[in-house]
């Protein structure tokens, strides 16, 4: 190989040895956010399995949440006769919270007395307001006529908390699949840049034989004309 021809393919080397050395930085980059996204997905999952939801235990006995209902609103302050638990619920000034004016208004109470918020009616914005104590729920005080004390969501046979068995078996298959194609994608990050790495070292020994060739042309021609 000539001295010219030996510089050009040494500038072919020399470029495609940046090429790939950017395309190893891209790789590694992108193989770094793959991490912190199957991270994310982690973390995901794991608030997933600990969040708990109200159930109604109607019986006052509970170990899971495959056969019971959600607490609801209209459970809360429906009639034990009608199958709720005979309760009230209150914000924080006292109000009583209703989906909408009782009409007619009780004996005594005026629309000052309430708080409307139609969506009380929907159990996670139900129990949201719960677990953020801007609402409480209160029972009849069997001591004293006419007054109501505050019941909290751990102090009652009824209500259980748990983690919602189906919420978490889905949630499961949903985490397992994204993680799996996750970490699929990983592997063949992790191919590539071992490409690259053998591309790297077959370039840089190509690089230095034509180097020796280019310094032998260098010196002989120097001779030449010594």
């Amino acid at each position: 190989m000539g001295l010219s021809a030996s510089q050009a393919r040494y500038l072919q080397l020399t470029a495609r040895k940046s090429n790939v050395e950017f395309e190893a930085q891209q790789t590694t980059q992108a193989k770094m956010m793959l991490a912190n996204e199957i991270e994310s997905e982690a973390k995901l999952w794991n608030e997933k399995m600990n969040t708990k939801h109200l159930y109604y235990a109607k019986d006052g006995i509970a170990g899971n949440t495959s056969n019971l209902p959600r607490l609801t609103y209209q459970t809360v302050t429906a009639q034990p006769a009608d199958g709720g638990l005979g309760m009230r619920v209150v914000d924080q000034t006292g109000r009583m919270v209703v989906p909408a004016l009782p009409d007619p208004l009780p004996d005594g109470k005026t629309e000052a007395d309430y708080v409307i918020d139609t969506n009380c009616t929907q159990a996670d914005y139900f129990e949201e307001q719960l677990f953020a104590c801007n609402w409480r729920m209160q029972e009849p005080n069997l001591f004293a006529n006419g007054q109501w004390t505050d019941v909290s969501v751990d102090g009652n046979a009824y209500i259980y908390q748990g983690i919602d068995d189906d919420e978490m078996n889905e949630g499961l298959a949903e985490y397992e699949s994204k993680v799996a194609l996750l970490e699929n994608q990983d592997k063949q990050f992790d191919m590539r840049l071992n490409q690259l790495k053998n591309e790297q070292k077959a370039i840089e020994t190509e690089m230095e034989s034509i180097k020796k060739v280019i310094d032998k042309n260098i010196e002989e021609t120097f001779k030449t004309f010594a």
